[in-house]
């Protein structure tokens, strides 16, 4: 089952990315929250910038608004005004 997240709440936001990042390394400050995978990797920050970055691609946005976090399937989608973008975690 996905959980939707407001980034306006961003306890909730840092807590299911701790939870979705249990299996890899998991940095959280005050207003930034980065997942490690090996050579994967997703940050999210309290104002909106998300990135990734993988083997053969990146992703970098401003302006994120929500998380909808599918610990089941790996997966966090980013969902903004004019975007849409799903991470998979690497096994996931």
């Amino acid at each position: 089952m996905a959980t939707r997240i407001e980034l306006s709440d961003w306890d909730a936001v840092v807590g299911e990315l701790r939870r979705f990042g249990e299996p890899g390394d998991v940095t959280a400050g005050d207003d930034r929250i980065r997942l490690e995978f090996g050579s994967a990797a997703l940050a999210v920050s309290r104002a909106g910038r998300v990135s990734t970055g993988m083997p053969l691609h990146d992703f970098e946005h401003r302006g994120a608004v929500e998380l909808v976090v599918d610990h089941d399937a790996g997966s966090v989608r980013i969902e903004a005004d004019d975007v849409s973008y799903t991470f998979r975690r690497p096994g996931g």
